[in-house]
């Protein structure tokens, strides 16, 4: 699947949290998103914060 992982997922737009960097380097999280993929992303946790 898309980002190495082997499950279809989701991002969680609404539930946005803060980790540490190295915890997204090292951790279970190593991989990488289509460039479309991140606009949807970037879009939803905009309108999740109130900026759209």
């Amino acid at each position: 699947g898309e980002a190495g992982l082997l499950k279809p997922s989701m991002a969680k737009c609404e539930q946005i949290t803060t980790l540490d960097k190295s915890f997204l380097v090292k951790g279970p999280f190593a991989g990488t998103v289509s460039v479309k993929k991140i606009k949807e992303i970037e879009e939803a946790v905009k309108i999740a914060v109130g900026i759209l």
